[in-house]
């Protein structure tokens, strides 16, 4: 294989994450614990289908860097084996960042913005627990 051709452990990291999501259906929640709807200016509008944007958009401005500061793909997508994003201890970062949009990124934490200027720090996980699997990967 050429050299132009390989890819870096980051970088095929950040593709398995990328095909994961993007095998995720955007008209419905794909495992229990997650919003589908909220109200809306024109009544209810869907949340999944931003929040799938939003994990989107963070692996496209963010993925490699994760990658390399050696963000798991469970601390950042992870949802519980049965109970899904029911289960706060197994429930990754990603899965529950909408509104918000990553501003900063570090080895331990995830720093969040926040409608109104605040930020919201998600710090990673010492350990994953052994039921927590990615959210792609939930029910299978």
């Amino acid at each position: 294989m050429s050299a132009a051709l390989a890819l870096t452990d980051s970088a095929r990291l950040v593709a398995s994450w990328r095909a994961g999501v993007l095998s995720l259906p955007d008209d419905r929640v794909p495992c229990p614990g997650m919003i589908w709807i909220e109200p809306g200016p024109s009544g209810r509008s869907g949340v999944w289908r931003s929040v799938r944007k939003a994990m989107l958009a963070f692996i496209d401005d963010w993925g490699e860097a994760a990658a390399d500061l050696g963000w798991t793909t469970e601390a950042l997508f992870g949802v519980h084996r049965t109970a899904g994003a029911s289960r706060a201890d197994c429930t990754g970062t990603m899965v529950t960042v909408y509104p918000r949009r990553c501003i900063a990124l570090c080895e331990r934490e995830i720093h969040l913005d926040r409608i109104g200027g605040s930020v919201v720090v998600d710090r990673r996980p010492a350990s994953t627990p052994p039921d927590c699997v990615p959210i792609w990967l939930f029910g299978k």
